[in-house]
């Protein structure tokens, strides 16, 4: 993923106030429980060093209602400019953070909207097909558009001259076709997951209707209709069983591509310094982050002076290793991939660079 958001936020003036906290309702005691939970929170970053006006307009967003039901977590970024992040994390699980410090702790952040998946589902039948658009997959509201053809746009020589049979396959066709042109239009140049779903015949003729580079992200599920619609339990099963397989695959690319690498010994960097290293030259292109390993060892700034680090930041005494790395990648317009691949060093941080480079060691 890119770390544009992440960017966004060091544009702005540090120290940072940060806090990941579960802000479920699902309990009858939950909004009791929340305000204790909110003002712990307030007197905890007070004791580490915020200002009190900084403290209370984090919690006065951990407490505002998010209309999100089930398990859901909030991550608020707030520095002297005010409030910088606000955003919900629906199905989120993982350690809460509360954090004072010179860096916004966004790691595990930005690790959960990299397993974000967009996906594009497509019911089809004989007269068209719904198409249902969700930039990331039960984590955001889906947009849904209707696609409809129709008889009128028969054969040629219109239905009293052809068979019925004929007809009838041409209006399949042609409603295929008007769903493609559609489809394509919604996939845009890098098309999201496609999920095809509904009557049989319909799945075809827009399958084989499609382009290649959108064909290639096409699942197919039994699954499905446009009577049903998207709420049937069971092909809502099939489609997240498709997102988590989208899921591994690209995480599984990245460890076969880290493996490439170290095996041919070139354009990688391994371990925090030598990761480091290659961020004052602009090398790296996408770091690779164990996000629990990584955040297990600290840095001192003063050591790196080159880093490309937001004001303030080379004064720390002592900053967790993950917040530096992805903060002087973000600084150098690198990307990061977050994984726990074995084949990461024990201080669980690495990277492929934007050039050849024989790999150290």
């Amino acid at each position: 993923m890119r770390l544009d958001t992440l960017t966004h936020v060091l544009d702005h003036q540090g120290p940072f106030a940060s806090a990941l906290l579960d802000v479920s309702r699902t309990t009858e005691d939950a909004r009791q429980r929340l305000v204790l939970r909110g003002r712990a929170a307030r007197t905890e970053l007070a004791a580490s060093g915020a200002p009190d006006a900084v403290a209370e307009e984090v919690v006065e967003r951990l407490l505002e209602p998010t209309g999100t039901p089930g398990e859901t977590a909030r991550f608020v970024v707030a520095g002297r400019d005010g409030v910088l992040v606000d955003d919900l994390l629906p199905h989120w699980s993982g350690h809460e953070a509360l954090t004072w410090g010179p860096l916004p702790d966004a790691t595990a952040w930005l690790a959960y909207r990299d397993l974000a998946v967009p996906v594009l589902v497509v019911l089809a039948d004989q007269a068209g097909a719904d198409l249902i658009h969700c930039a990331s997959w039960g984590r955001e509201p889906a947009v849904v558009h209707t696609v409809d053809g129709g008889i009128e746009h028969a054969a040629d020589g219109g239905p009293a001259r052809a068979d019925l049979r004929g007809r009838t396959d041409e209006l399949w066709r042609f409603n295929a076709r008007v769903v493609v042109a559609d489809l394509e239009r919604l996939a845009g140049t890098e098309p999201p997951l496609i999920v095809l779903a509904g009557d049989p015949r319909a799945r075809h003729d827009i399958r084989t209707g499609l382009p290649q580079h959108v064909a290639e992200q096409v699942v197919e599920v039994e699954r499905g209709s446009r009577a049903e619609g998207a709420a049937n339990e069971a092909f809502v099963a099939e489609v997240d069983a498709a997102v988590e397989r989208t899921v591994d695959e690209r995480q599984r690319r990245t460890a076969a591509r880290l493996e490439e690498h170290l095996g041919r010994q070139y354009a990688v960097a391994v371990g925090l310094a030598d990761v480091l290293d290659m961020t004052v030259q602009a090398g790296v292109d996408t770091v690779v982050l164990d996000e629990e390993r990584a955040a297990g060892h600290t840095v001192c700034p003063a050591d790196h002076p080159y880093l490309p680090l937001p004001d303030g930041v080379h004064a720390a005494p002592a900053v967790r290793s993950d917040l530096l790395v992805l903060a002087a990648a973000a600084a150098t317009g690198a990307g990061a991939v977050f994984t726990a691949a074995s084949l990461l060093p024990d201080d669980g941080v690495a990277a492929l660079l934007r050039w050849d480079r024989p790999a150290p060691g």
